[in-house]
């Protein structure tokens, strides 16, 4: 449960950072900028005269909040649950779990990253000229998620070893 609350308390960093990134390597006149249509409608002629990337935070929002208001109700249901079934736990420290903590935002901020980079470069080769890019930045956290939390795992390993030897 603690990597699911740790994970839904890096999402909004992890989103902000990818949306970062594209802004930073991209021009104005990419593709990425476009507008999707239903967002055209939805906005009304405001969308025009935006910014090429206010819209495009815009756009990425509009997939990446409801996604992020599910993931945050799934987690809190889980959290109901199992102190439902199981009642309240002490809290118990490991230098697996702090080692663990430590690796995972790390290792979650770069493999969010590089899902987006390569995502987009995927989607450009398949389709060049795609409007693909907001849904990449709003869908790129949850991947690098998923993407991070074996490698966090097997670097935690040597880290708590390391921290057991330099406190003893």
């Amino acid at each position: 449960m603690r990597f699911l609350r740790q994970a839904a308390l890096l999402l909004p960093s992890a989103f902000l950072l990818v949306v970062l990134i594209f802004l930073l390597t991209h021009g104005r006149k990419d593709p990425g900028f476009g507008t999707y249509p239903f967002f055209q409608q939805w906005a009304g002629e405001r969308v025009e005269s935006a910014a090429p990337e206010a819209r495009f935070l815009e756009q990425a929002l509009v997939f990446f909040v409801p996604a992020y208001v599910m993931a945050l109700l799934f987690i809190v249901s889980v959290a109901a649950a199992e102190r439902a079934v199981f009642g309240r736990r002490k809290p118990r420290g490991s230098a697996y779990g702090r080692a663990f903590s430590v690796s995972f935002p790390v290792l979650f901020l770069i493999a969010s990253v590089m899902f987006m980079w390569y995502a987009e470069r995927v989607s450009l080769r398949q389709a060049p000229g795609t409007l693909v890019a907001p849904l990449l930045a709003a869908l790129a956290p949850f991947a690098g998620a998923a993407i991070s939390v074996i490698p966090s795992a097997i670097l935690a390993g040597p880290l708590a070893l390391f921290t057991q030897a330099g406190e003893a």
